[in-house]
């Protein structure tokens, strides 16, 4: 059994800053020092069939007008690996224009800035990334100006539409600051926020100077299958991830009690894909362990098989599976965060085959 090294450095915390459109998140954010996401870049593309409209535009105050698993996949592997790569969105053309790489580089904190920062809230704070949740209050009048002028000036939307706009979200301020603050999020002006950020930002840089290397407390016994499939640039594996993360793994999961882990295997793949196996379509790929992706101060114990049985089109996850790729084996790229588990060993060792 391969034991991986323990990891170099705590991951990255998140603050996440929400306020209404033109309240001057932005401001904040630059003057923080921080990396900075910016959520808005995760809007869905002008001709999904699902966008939400208001005012004769997309409504894009609405969370359905926005991808909040994107996000969640940007954020995880900001946090844990230092860098992303994340959309470039532009509101006028409705659509994404390109993708650019984010680094948070020593910064103990990342900003996530935007109108549904608090959507993630949870998410974040089950994986151990959350820092804080902030809502930036400020007098409406100030923000309807800033609002307008900004727009104008970015030529978003046509003008009318933008002080129609701009009336619509004037009237739904008070409101949208009371939904903020009952998900959790605290309400500070821009000045004061903006000293609260470099103080939050000292004692997290103190804590990771000073902090020992971290050990995990607690061992998963888990398993994992490889599934396989031969693509137009080489061998892809088969890659989920569960509802409320960031991070791609394996179909599997946890070992009950007195269940081996061939029957773990075939048990998760009929919970979590709706394929039955037999226990003839599993072939040992190793037993390895690694820091897990999802709990934090844990390790996992894997038994991994590869299966080379053809899965039905289009695959459909269920359980607690959120979505599902195909990585290259070879060249996996940087567009989503993978599990060390697969990184560290399973990729590697399926090269080495």
């Amino acid at each position: 059994m391969t034991t991986a090294p323990a990891p170099s450095r705590a991951p990255r915390r998140i603050v996440l800053l929400a306020g209404p459109s033109g309240s001057g998140k932005g401001v904040m954010s630059r003057r923080s020092g921080l990396p900075v996401l910016g959520l808005d870049d995760f809007y869905r593309e002008h001709d999904d069939p699902g966008l939400p409209r208001r005012f004769g535009i997309v409504d894009w105050d609405d969370p359905a007008s926005w991808n909040a698993g994107a996000a969640l996949e940007a954020l995880t592997a900001l946090a844990h690996d230092g860098a992303a790569e994340v959309p470039e969105y532009s509101i006028s053309a409705s659509r994404r224009t390109g993708t650019t790489q984010v680094v948070a580089g020593d910064a103990p904190l990342i900003i996530a800035e935007g109108i549904f920062a608090a959507e993630l809230i949870a998410p974040l704070a089950a994986a151990g990334l959350l820092a804080d949740a902030i809502v930036l209050h400020r007098p409406t009048p100030v923000v309807f100006a800033l609002r307008l002028v900004r727009d104008l000036r970015q030529n978003r939307k046509p003008p009318l539409t933008l002080l129609r706009r701009g009336w619509g979200l004037a009237r739904d301020q008070r409101a949208d600051l009371e939904g903020w603050s009952r998900a959790g999020m605290r309400p500070e002006g821009l000045h004061a926020g903006t000293r609260w950020l470099h103080r939050l930002t000292g004692v997290a840089d103190c804590e990771q100077r000073h902090a020992h290397a971290a050990r995990a407390g607690d061992v998963l016994r888990i398993t994992a299958v490889c599934f396989l499939r031969e693509g137009t640039h080489g061998t892809e594996v088969l890659a989920v991830r569960k509802r409320g993360t960031g991070s791609y793994m394996q179909v599997g999961g946890k070992l009950e009690a007195d269940e081996s882990a061939q029957e773990a295997a075939i048990r998760e793949v009929a919970e979590e894909i709706g394929v039955t196996l037999a226990p003839e379509d599993l072939a040992p790929l190793g037993d390895f362990e690694a820091v897990a992706a999802n709990e934090p101060n844990t390790m996992v114990c894997s038994t991994v098989f590869i299966c080379r049985t053809p899965l039905p089109e289009p695959i459909i996850v269920q359980a607690e599976l959120a979505d599902h790729r195909w990585v290259q084996i070879g060249e996996p790229g940087t567009g989503a965060r993978l599990a060390p588990l697969m990184v560290e060993h399973i990729l590697p060792a399926l090269r080495a085959l």
